[in-house]
C-alpha cells in the first residue's frame, strides 16, 4: 500500500481538517525524516485501537534467532530498583502477558525482552522495556520500546534503527504529572509556562534534563504546559522549530472530539468571490500554521493540539492573499504575498461561539474586513459563509437558517 492510501486509511475514522492528509503528504517531501514519527505513530495508534497481538512468541520452525542491534537489549538495568528482581520480574510479566499498541506493524516477537530501567518516580514505580521484533516492511529486526507502570503496559513504540524516529518519553499521573524521557545520546530540554508579549509573540525559558542512567525524570503540575524537545543545542526563547516529543496520552488527547472546541466549525469558507489558485504560489506545500508557529505566533502546544479545523481564504483587492482560521480559542491568520512569501501575521482576537459573525479580521493598507458566520448569508450580495467587506462598512446584512435577516453593526 502507497504511504498517502495507508495514511487515509489510518486516518479514517479521525475528524481531521480538510486536506489534512494531502497537506501532510506535500510538506512531508522537504521533511520526510522529521515527521517520520508522526506518522508511524498516527499508524500505530490507529491499529492498536482495533487489534491487538498478546507479545509472546507462538510455536514455529527453527529459524535463525531474532534480535535486534540495540544496546539496551543486554545492558546492566539502571535505576534504584535495578536490584528488585522481584519488581523487575512482574514488570516482565505485565509485558509478555500485555496486547501489543503496535500490532498494527509488528509481525512477530522474540522472547528477549529486558528492563533496562526500573526506579521510583513520583508516581509509582516504573520501568521501561525493550525487545527485539520484526515489522512489515523491513527484513531486519527492530526494538519495541515501551514503559510499564502500576501493572499496565503504557506506552509502546518501534525504534528503527538508523533513523531519528524514536518518541522514548512516557507521561504518568493526572494531578501531578511525571515524564519520562531517554536521552538516546543527546540533550533533552524542557520548558513550562510560555509568556506572550506584548507584541503577541510567544517566549519560553528552556532547562536541561538531569539524567540518570541514561534516563531523566520530571515532575511538572498539568496547568504548567510542559513541552520537552531532544536536541544538542538549547532552544533560544523564541525558538519553536525544534520537534517535540510527544507522549502517547497527549497525542490521545489530542485528536478533535465532538463537540468540537471553539466555534466547531469545519471546512474551507471563501470571503472573496475569486477562489483560484486556492493558496499563493509557493504556500501551495506547506501549512500556514507552519509561519506561525516559526515566528512565535502559535506556542508549540497550541500548535500541536489545536489543528485548526477550518479556514476562511480571501484573494485581496490588491493581489495579496489572506487566510485566518482558529487556534486555541482564537481567531489568527496570516497575510501572504502573491508569489507565498509570508507578510504579517493577522490577530482577530478571541473566537465566541454563538455571536453574530464571530470571524472579523481587519485587514492593514485599506483591504477591507474579513467577516465570517458558517452557514449564513453575508454582506449585501448574500455570499456562502463569508465575504471581505470593504473598508469604511458599518452594517452586514446577514441571513440565517429560515430566512431570518438581521443588520450587524461592525
Amino acid at each position: 500500500m502507497e504511504l498517502k492510501e495507508a495514511m487515509e486509511a489510518a486516518t479514517a475514522d479521525l475528524d481531521v481538517r480538510p486536506g489534512f492528509v494531502g497537506d501532510v503528504m506535500a510538506g512531508a517531501r522537504r521533511r520526510h525524516t522529521r515527521k517520520l514519527l508522526a506518522v508511524t505513530a498516527a499508524i500505530a495508534l490507529v491499529a492498536g485501537v482495533t487489534t491487538g497481538v498478546v507479545l509472546t512468541r507462538s510455536p514455529e520452525p527453527e529459524r535463525e534467532p531474532l534480535t535486534a542491534a540495540d544496546p539496551r537489549l543486554t545492558a546492566a538495568t539502571s535505576g534504584d530498583l535495578a536490584g528488585d528482581a522481584e519488581y523487575v520480574r512482574r514488570s516482565l510479566a505485565t509485558w509478555g502477558s500485555s496486547r501489543s499498541l503496535v500490532s498494527g506493524i509488528v509481525t512477530e516477537v522474540s522472547t528477549d525482552a529486558h528492563v533496562f530501567w526500573a526506579a521510583n518516580t513520583p508516581n509509582g514505580p516504573a520501568s521501561l522495556i525493550a525487545q527485539s521484533v520484526r515489522v512489515r516492511g523491513t527484513p531486519d529486526p527492530q526494538t519495541l520500546v515501551g514503559m510499564v507502570h502500576d501493572g499496565v503496559v503504557v506506552d509502546q513504540s518501534v525504534a528503527y534503527q538508523g533513523l531519528d524516529n524514536e518518541r522514548s518519553i512516557y507521561r504518568l499521573g493526572t494531578a501531578n504529572l511525571t515524564y519520562v524521557v531517554m536521552g538516546l545520546g543527546q540533550r533533552v530540554f524542557w520548558s513550562v509556562n510560555p509568556v506572550r508579549g506584548p507584541d503577541q509573540r510567544y517566549s519560553r525559558e528552556w532547562r536541561e534534563a538531569e539524567f540518570n542512567g541514561g534516563v531523566a525524570v520530571v515532575n511538572v503540575k498539568p496547568e504548567q504546559k510542559a513541552v520537552f524537545v531532544r536536541t544538542n543545542e538549547a532552544p533560544a526563547a523564541q525558538d519553536f522549530t525544534r520537534q517535540r516529543l510527544v507522549p502517547l496520552q497527549e497525542i490521545r488527547e489530542a485528536t478533535p472530539v465532538e463537540p468540537r472546541p471553539g466555534l466547531g466549525w469545519k471546512d474551507v469558507m471563501w470571503a472573496s468571490k475569486r477562489q483560484e489558485p486556492s493558496r499563493p504560489a509557493s504556500s501551495q506545500d506547506k501549512l500556514m500554521s507552519d509561519d506561525l508557529v516559526r515566528r512565535g505566533y502559535l506556542d508549540y502546544d497550541s500548535a500541536y493540539a489545536s489543528y485548526p479545523l477550518w479556514e476562511v481564504r480571501a484573494w485581496l483587492p490588491d493581489g495579496r492573499f489572506a487566510v485566518v482560521l482558529e487556534m486555541s480559542g482564537e481567531l489568527i491568520g496570516g497575510l501572504y504575498q502573491a508569489d507565498g512569501t509570508f507578510d504579517r501575521v493577522l490577530l482577530g482576537g478571541t473566537a465566541v461561539k454563538g455571536a453574530p459573525l464571530p470571524v472579523r479580521v481587519a485587514l492593514p493598507d485599506g483591504q477591507g474586513t474579513i467577516l465570517a458566520e458558517r452557514g449564513a448569508l453575508v454582506g449585501p450580495e448574500e455570499q456562502r459563509d463569508a465575504w471581505l467587506a470593504p473598508p469604511g462598512t458599518t452594517e452586514v446584512s446577514l441571513v440565517r437558517s429560515g430566512n431570518v435577516t438581521s443588520v450587524v453593526p461592525l
